[in-house]
């Protein structure tokens, strides 16, 4: 079952509004507030003895995605999503891991027609993504914003809070695919050896 914070994540990837349901009465919303402290203090507990351990070394690799990256835990789960837009049916691909309820690293990918990449800018393409990632999220206040590469492709790199989540994103246009590699996390921004590893280790494969 999605966690909000995943659901948050993956409405990112699809550039879509990540919104609320109805209000529930008093007595129930005394309830799940409840649930939700109890579970944010197992969460926290899992967490902290987890962040003890040494980060996992395994490298997950995806050969239609033509990458590879260490998840930082178990092998992520895998699901397409095909959204129309103006420019057509766009299938967007992606990788998710929920390390807790508090934190999610999600891997997504989508090709464009090559015309539309060739009509435009690598510029503008990076910039509709983040346009899409922080409107969904609802980003209020940005602390990092550069523009960076890989294997000479053209990237973006963007750390932002919305509300009690902090995000933090890579994007690079390749060719026609636009990668987007993103952590979100709950209260902080994730650990800095832990985003290190994660973006770090994001390599292009063949």
């Amino acid at each position: 079952m999605k966690t909000i914070l995943t659901t948050c994540i993956v409405a990112s990837m699809l550039m879509v509004s990540c919104g609320g349901g109805d209000s529930l009465n008093a007595e129930l919303n005394n309830l799940a507030n409840e649930l939700e402290k109890n579970n944010e203090v197992l969460a926290d507990n899992l967490e902290a003895v987890a962040d003890e351990a040494t980060i996992p070394s395994e490298i997950y690799e995806s050969e239609d995605g033509r990458f590879k990256v260490n998840f930082l835990g178990a092998a992520p789960e895998l699901s397409q999503e095909v959204i129309p837009t103006e420019l057509g049916d766009i299938e967007i691909t992606m990788f998710l891991y929920e390390k807790s309820m508090k934190e999610a690293y999600i891997i997504g990918y989508n090709d464009y027609p090559s015309a539309i990449v060739e009509a435009g800018s690598a510029e503008d393409m990076l910039a509709g993504g983040k346009d899409g990632v922080i409107n969904s999220i609802g980003v209020t206040q940005f602390d990092l914003e550069e523009e960076v590469s890989l294997d000479g492709h053209s990237g973006l790199h963007f750390k932002g809070v919305a509300g009690t989540l902090h995000i933090e994103y890579q994007m690079y246009l390749v060719e026609n695919r636009l990668y987007q590699i993103g952590v979100v996390r709950d209260g902080s921004y994730v650990t800095q050896d832990r985003a290190d590893t994660f973006f770090g280790t994001f390599e292009l494969t063949d």
